[in-house]
């Protein structure tokens, strides 16, 4: 090749490559910020690695009000959102500073699904501390020959370790490999494994829960793993009949793994004589409240309400839990005339509330430092939660990335219960509840454009 032609070819390389570095800087300085800011991407999505922190509150501080919301502006946007095939309606919007009520339909208590777990992950968060923790530990009996496996209740216990969860939970795994460590130390290699589960009572199945709802719900026992489910894949609903036994399994296989040999289990109690081995924590419950609230955690709603029944000196089971609900409901100024709670997570059909009890837990949560992860827990329209796949509708984008809400979904009955900032700087606080009409396509467009007309109201 002759000196004119290579010179060529080194030339056009060199162009090549100027053009693609421009081409990068202009897709870095132009097109990534619109993309940011289109409120179908949501500004930073692009920048956030699949594992991040939760999105910051909507609302950090609650400034003193300095214009008062218009309650007539306020209900003619929400009577404007068309109503085709909507049932019976309850709304209720206040001032979230002031309490001011601006725009109420209907009255008296209905179904509130899921929603109830605003009320439940409150009480929760106040009665146990944002910072209690429960400890899943291994024991080892006086003859050196059982180890046992004793649950704390802790909803989120992984089986495998996740090193790359945000926030990580605890996991059998890690428990095994310190337990594994602690045995060896002793000359220890060969055991039996027993499993304790005995801190919660039972029964481990809510008679006040349809039997629909067995896959998507595990018996609630202090001992679980994964949610109890053999397959962790996105659509994998198949649950473990006995969680405790389960999750006793996996823990014996990640033993093996660290060496030490299991010669067969079974259900104990610990003995009062056995010696800790290792103990892994649960995430605080301020963390555990945050999933049960975006993800509609329903294992993790109940735990965490059987927990609070054990702290107020009760047995851990279904109708300790739901009476324990209604007092500390009644303790916090959260309970009206015909209200009725039978569990922590809101399936039961006959659970019933008030509007006014939804939105003053949203307020107390807003108000309250230590009850704020109620309100950081909330799914944000169109991006986390029970909520990533929703707000799609033109007349309901405004509210994406703004509205944060607790959704709440059976048979029958669509809610929505949360806060938002109007377009000229109210935070509202709501709770829209509907049931019967057309059915679920037909209430979650209307809850969708409901917020979302909030979310864009200039309601000065």
């Amino acid at each position: 090749m002759s000196a004119r032609r290579r010179w060529a070819w080194r030339a056009l390389l060199w162009i090549s490559v100027l053009v693609v570095a421009l081409a990068i800087v202009g897709l870095q300085l132009v097109v990534r910020p619109q993309l940011a800011d289109d409120p179908l991407v949501g500004a930073g999505r692009l920048d956030q690695p699949a594992v991040a922190d939760a999105p910051g509150a909507v609302l950090p501080e609650l400034a003193a009000p300095t214009q008062q919301a218009s309650a007539a502006k306020v209900a003619e946007r929400l009577a404007a959102v068309p109503r085709e095939g909507l049932g019976d309606v309850v709304a209720l919007v206040v001032d979230a500073r002031t309490g001011t009520e601006l725009c109420r339909e209907g009255a008296g208590v209905r179904t509130p699904a899921s929603s109830l777990k605003v009320l439940s992950a409150l009480v929760a968060i106040d009665v146990l501390g944002p910072e209690k923790t429960f400890a899943t530990t291994t024991f080892l009996t006086a003859d050196a020959g059982t180890v046992v496996l004793r649950g704390g209740g802790d909803p989120l216990l992984a089986g495998a370790a996740r090193p790359d969860a945000h926030p990580q939970p605890a996991s059998l795994e890690e428990l095994a490999a310190e337990t594994a460590t602690a045995l060896k130390a002793k000359g220890v290699t060969t055991v039996a494994l027993g499993y304790d589960a005995t801190l919660f009572a039972g029964p481990a199945w809510n008679p006040a829960w349809p039997d629909i709802f067995a896959r998507s719900v595990a018996p609630i026992t202090a001992l679980t793993a994964d949610h109890a489910r053999p397959s962790l894949a996105r659509n994998a609903f198949e649950r473990a009949p006995d969680p405790a036994q389960f999750a006793t399994d996996k823990f014996a296989g990640f033993l093996a793994a660290q060496g030490i040999a299991v010669t067969g289990t079974s259900a104990v109690t610990t003995p009062t004589d056995a010696s800790e081995l290792a103990h892994v924590d649960s995430l605080p419950v301020a963390r555990i409240a945050e999933r049960v609230l975006a993800d509609s955690d329903n294992d993790a709603a109940e735990t965490l309400l059987w927990q609070v029944a054990l702290a107020r000196g009760r047995a851990a089971t279904p109708t300790d839990g739901a009476d324990v609900l209604a007092t500390e409901l009644q303790r916090l100024g959260l309970w009206d005339e015909g209200m009725r709670v039978l569990d922590g997570n809101g399936i039961s059909a006959d659970n019933q509330v008030t509007a006014d009890a939804l939105v003053g837990a949203i307020r107390m949560a807003l108000a309250d430092p230590d009850l704020r992860p109620v309100t950081d827990g909330l799914p944000v329209a169109g991006v986390t939660g029970t909520l990533a796949e929703r707000f799609d509708e033109a007349d309901a984008v405004g509210g994406r990335g703004v509205v944060r809400a607790k959704t709440g979904t059976i048979q029958g009955v669509n809610t929505l219960t949360g806060y938002v900032v109007t377009a000229d700087g109210h935070p509202l606080a709501f709770a829209l509840m509907t049931s019967g009409g057309a059915g679920q396509t037909s209430a979650r467009l209307w809850l969708d454009r409901a917020s979302a007309a909030l979310a864009s109201c200039g309601c000065s």
